[in-house]
């Protein structure tokens, strides 16, 4: 059902990147900052060398890593031998996006319950189908989350970014 459901609801300014899509809320700098040291890991890059690789400026990259950490992206910023900042990917990053998403819609579902409404007229049972699906949504991620701490994931990858 995937592809189709973006068919089935079309919206204006829809991003296709599927670097920034997999970040959503981060600009194509950031998500390519991400990215290159996601790939790169677990080798730290330096600033410099990242910005010749990404084809832009250094100050784009401290700036792009400001902007990832003003959003609580983990991401490790190392000074190196030499005085330079380095970067290295923080395993739980990719996780986080879902983590993100799940408060996000928690949150949501929290709007939809606070409006009282009446169930007759036509808009309060299309507001009730939103508050269905993000019920239903939101109970799902926590089955997830619930399966996954229970398998002890996110110990493993606090033990894998450690080492």
């Amino acid at each position: 059902m995937g592809p189709n459901l973006v068919a089935s609801f079309p919206m204006k300014n829809i991003k296709t990147d599927p670097k920034i899509i997999a970040r959503r809320g981060m600009d194509s700098i950031s998500s390519k900052v991400l990215e290159t040291t996601y790939k790169a890991y677990p080798q730290k890059i330096s600033v410099k060398s990242l910005a010749k690789n990404l084809k832009i400026r250094e100050k784009s990259v401290l700036l792009a890593l400001r902007k990832i950490n003003s959003i609580g992206v983990p991401i490790k910023i190392v000074l190196s031998d030499k005085n330079d900042k380095e970067i290295m990917a923080n395993m739980k990053e990719p996780i986080s996006w879902i983590i993100k998403e799940k408060e996000s819609a928690e949150r949501m579902l929290e709007m939809l319950n606070e409006q009282t409404l009446n169930t007759e007229d036509e808009p309060s049972k299309k507001k009730n189908i939103n508050q269905r699906i993000y019920k239903e949504y939101v109970n799902t991620l926590n089955e997830l989350f619930d399966k996954w701490i229970s398998l002890k994931l996110f110990e493993q990858l606090e033990e894998t970014t450690e080492n």
